[in-house]
């Protein structure tokens, strides 16, 4: 049977005092890592066929980038003074220190390479006639660097590929500090676990994927596009992928943590009492693990349903779900774990106020405006090389009946 909470927030000997924006920061973090890795896909290793959605990839991880820091800023029980993260940096003692720096290397490196994939297809839009604003947006976004041949082209693609390849270490670098803060705080028993890290940057990976995947529907949705089936079943085999990998280390840290013989007794005893039988028993078991990981692997097992786009869309959304309940599993759990009574510390859902799915939603408005904006400025619906994916021709302003019915993605409206 379920334990019965006696120690309840802002009462008794102990309070969660991370609630929701800690869980959302690791969970839109790991969106910002996962999203650029399936940018890079075809920049960097190749995969040619997923070229048309590493454009849509970048602007997303660049939004949710900028939208991170609202958690933490959120959470900030005195957000008038988040001034002082620079004023006050203590290198490299203070994790928020840390994060600040890498933080903002993050966001100069995604400025430099969103304008080497863009600069051609924004000097192209130069050229718009009956569009001057944009057009002129468009010229200041290229910085002066309007040229257009295959020097230029060669030289976007070497940036487009270096800023690609460190970005990847330095996305890994920003999400796995996460996972590294929470697994070296030894006093927490849920927490002290050296696999907690490597679980972060690998299901950042999949909800990424996912995420992409769903971003993808929605715009050829909403501009009348018919949805490459090939990019689709592709896009769910590197997901398919990633799912097995974070399968395999969920099973590991459950056999670490939950197996007496195996884990710390400690360890064990709570993740007993809030995992097996206690709160947390569904957003882990049938959450996190049924519907957020074997379920879509289930689902994705056949070429058929790989290449489904109702089948996909469903499993892309569970797989959201599945890693956001495993930050809800980890940050709630750890707290709930108590340090001072045997009492389970409750970890209650706020709807409205500090710290409620209110301030959450508001987070991920942000971001999905932030996104709006920069599919607005920026040509991501520009026709790629297949050598190397930078853009080389402006967006199309001629109707869609005369656009080339070989594009990856085909327009069947204006």
């Amino acid at each position: 049977m379920p334990l019965s909470p006696t120690n309840y927030y802002g009462s008794g000997l102990e309070q969660g005092y991370w609630g929701l924006m800690i869980v959302t920061y690791p969970f839109i973090s790991g969106l910002v890592a996962g999203s650029f890795v399936v940018a890079t896909l075809s920049q960097l290793f190749g995969r040619k066929r997923l070229a048309p959605l590493a454009p849509i990839a970048a602007i997303l991880s660049f939004a949710l980038l900028l939208s991170a820091p609202l958690t933490i800023w959120g959470d900030a029980r005195q957000p008038s003074r988040v001034y002082e993260l620079i004023t006050r940096m203590h290198v490299p003692w203070s994790p928020m220190a840390l994060f600040l720096l890498i933080w903002i290397s993050y966001v100069v490196l995604m400025l430099v390479e969103l304008y080497a994939v863009f600069r051609a297809g924004n000097s192209a839009r130069t050229e718009w006639a009956g569009r001057p604003l944009r057009a002129k947006i468009a010229g200041l976004l290229t910085l002066g660097v309007k040229g257009r041949d295959a020097g230029s082209l060669r030289r976007d693609e070497r940036i487009v590929r270096w800023t690609a390849g460190i970005g990847i270490l330095i996305a890994f670098l920003f999400h796995g500090y996460i996972g590294f803060i929470f697994g070296s705080m030894k006093s927490r028993a849920l927490w002290s676990s050296p696999l907690i890290p490597v679980l972060f940057i690998v299901s950042a990976i999949v909800s990424g994927i996912a995420l992409v995947e769903i971003a993808y529907f929605a715009i050829a949705k909403w501009n009348g596009w018919k949805i490459d089936r090939a990019i689709v079943s592709e896009l769910n085999l590197w997901l398919i992928g990633a799912l097995l990998l974070d399968f395999y280390l969920d099973m590991v840290e459950l056999l670490m943590s939950g197996v007496r013989a195996y884990a710390p007794e400690e360890t064990y005893e709570w993740f007993s009492r809030l995992y097996f039988h206690g709160p947390l028993f569904w957003t882990y078991f049938l959450f996190q693990l049924g519907l957020g990981v074997i379920v879509p692997l289930v689902a994705l097992a056949t070429r058929r349903w790989r290449a489904s786009i109702v089948n996909s869309g469903v499993m892309a959304l569970l797989v959201l779900m599945g890693v956001y309940m495993m930050r809800w599993n980890v940050v709630a759990g750890g707290q709930m774990a108590s340090k001072v009574t045997n009492d389970i510390v409750s970890f209650p859902l706020v709807w409205t106020g500090y710290d409620s799915v209110q301030t959450v939603l508001g987070v991920f408005g942000v971001a999905f405006l932030l996104f709006l904006l920069f599919a607005w400025l920026l040509p991501w619906k520009t026709g790629f090389d297949a050598a190397g994916g930078i853009p080389l021709l402006p967006e199309p302003v001629t109707p869609a009946s005369t656009a080339s019915s070989t594009a990856p993605m085909t327009s069947r409206g204006a």
